[in-house]
């Protein structure tokens, strides 16, 4: 996003869910601030550890709308 001219990021709530939010958090100021750097970027995505768990939407509400909608 910084590289299209984004000023900034939004971080959505899941990055609480992570397994270290604090982590995570001090990883991503480090990715924008330093985006054009490679080896900043690999250097703040090491020992990330897990992130947020996905969602299951299979049979969930939302994939019957979108079906309806798409036509599928």
């Amino acid at each position: 996003m910084m590289q299209l001219g984004a000023e900034s990021v939004f971080v959505g709530s899941g990055i609480f869910k992570s397994e270290d939010p604090a982590i995570r958090a001090r990883a991503i100021v480090q990715a924008v601030t330093h985006y054009q750097d490679p080896k900043a970027l690999l250097e703040a995505s090491r020992e990330l550890g897990e992130a947020m768990p996905g969602l299951e939407l299979v049979g969930s509400p939302v994939v019957s709308v979108y079906k309806s909608v798409a036509g599928r």
